[in-house]
């Protein structure tokens, strides 16, 4: 499972949902176990299960929504971007997902497959705003808008650029129903079930398309493809922090 921690690891916002929590026991108002109660940095770390979360914000405490958000955002981020191959509409879908979920928690028939229901959601939103958007012909025009990684040294940074450029523009290229298994499995590393269960196809399916994909992408690549798929498609720091505030407003105002 993989969260993204508050911009520049600021332990702050890590540990504000923790003391809103234990401000919410000392006056009596949460509804907590005693056990977890008593683990209140393990809350701010994520180390309660989706399914206790939603409950939680179902009951009315609707601040631990940000560990759902911090928990997902990196996953909702990828499945969006291998549909509509653009950093900020892939941005803009997994916010409007966040809004359409938690005004949806209440459908969710837990306890297992939170997952899998939240990334349904991002889905379908991507699918719809894909359909309405025409495709971009040629590829010059995304080259340019794909985010910088963070080197050190400037000359290796380029350089990571620049292969991290030509990898994103090369799944941009590949079938769409390649380039979704490719990134959840190639970039995001779910298991070949967890694919398909977000996809909706057969495990036996996800392994020919996973195989074809990759195929597809050595013979432009050739080398330096295993050394920077896990790089691919970043979203963490203030991007993440962006996503979580963005998210939040929309709530508080509707």
């Amino acid at each position: 499972m993989h969260e993204c921690a508050p911009d520049g690891g600021n332990l702050f916002a890590r540990f504000r949902i923790a003391r809103h929590m234990k401000e919410r026991i000392d006056a009596g108002e949460a509804t907590i176990a005693p056990a977890t109660a008593t683990a209140l940095p393990a809350v701010a770390e994520g180390a309660l299960p989706d399914a206790a979360i939603v409950a939680r914000v179902l009951a009315g405490d609707s601040a631990l929504y940000e560990l759902i958000m911090r928990r997902y955002n990196r996953l909702l981020f990828r499945v969006a971007r291998g549909i509509v191959r653009e950093d900020d509409e892939a941005r803009d879908v997994v916010q409007a997902a966040y809004v359409r979920a938690y005004y949806h928690l209440s459908q969710f028939r837990g306890p297992a497959g939170f997952k899998t229901w939240l990334a349904r959601i991002a889905i379908n939103e991507a699918l719809g705003r894909a359909r309405r958007t025409p495709a971009l012909v040629g590829g010059e025009e995304q080259i340019l808008a794909f985010p910088d990684l963070d080197t050190p040294e400037p000359e290796s940074a380029a350089a990571s650029r620049d292969v991290l450029r030509i990898l994103q523009t090369a799944i941009d290229r590949l079938p769409e129903e390649f380039r979704q298994v490719f990134i959840l499995r190639g970039v995001e590393q779910l298991s070949i079930a967890e694919t398909a269960a977000l996809l909706d196809i057969k495990p036996a399916t996800v392994k020919t398309r996973f195989h074809r994909a990759r195929r597809l992408l050595q013979e432009s690549l050739h080398r330096k493809l295993d050394d920077v798929t896990r790089n691919a498609f970043p979203l963490g720091g203030q991007r993440c922090d962006d996503i979580v505030a963005v998210v939040l407003a929309r709530i508080k105002r509707q």
